[in-house]
C-alpha cells in the first residue's frame, strides 16, 4: 500500500507527515495570532538576550509556516523537514533555557519542553531520511 504522497511508502508515513504538519501549524497559529503569546515570546527572547527579539520571533514563525507548506504540498519536502528541524533546535535553545530557570517549577517546565523538542527532532530526522 502506498501513501498519500508519491515519496511516502505507506499510509502510516503520510499520516505521520500530516500529524507533524498539524502540530507545527497549530502551535504556529496559537503563537502568532494571540497578542499576549506574541508579547510573551518576544519578552522571553529579550530576557535571554536573543538578537533583535521581535524580528527573531517573526522570522521563526515564517520559517515554521514555510516549512510546513513545503511538507504539506510535497514541494521539496526534505527542505521542509530541515526547516522544521532548524526551527525546533533554535527555538529550544532560545526559549527553553532550563539551565537558567529561576525556580524549580520553571526549570521543570522548561526541561520537559526541551526534552519534548528533542523527541520531535528525532521524529523529524526519521522523516527526513525517508524524504531525501
Amino acid at each position: 500500500m502506498t501513501g498519500l504522497y508519491a515519496n511516502d511508502a505507506s499510509i502510516f508515513e503520510s499520516g505521520g507527515r500530516l500529524l507533524i504538519v498539524f502540530f507545527f501549524l497549530t502551535m504556529g497559529f496559537l503563537n502568532a495570532t494571540k497578542p499576549e503569546r506574541v508579547q510573551d515570546h518576544i519578552h522571553r527572547l529579550t530576557v535571554f538576550k536573543a538578537p533583535f527579539p521581535a524580528l527573531t520571533f517573526w522570522v521563526g514563525i515564517t520559517l515554521q509556516f514555510a516549512s510546513c507548506a513545503l511538507l504539506l504540498f510535497n514541494y521539496y519536502p526534505a527542505y521542509g523537514v530541515l526547516g522544521l528541524i532548524a526551527f525546533t533546535v533554535l527555538a529550544s535553545l532560545l526559549l527553553l533555557r532550563f539551565w537558567q530557570a529561576p525556580d524549580p517549577m520553571k526549570w521543570n517546565m522548561m526541561f520537559n519542553g526541551f526534552m519534548t523538542n528533542i523527541a520531535i527532532t528525532g521524529g523529524l530526522l526519521v522523516l527526513y531520511v525517508h524524504l531525501r
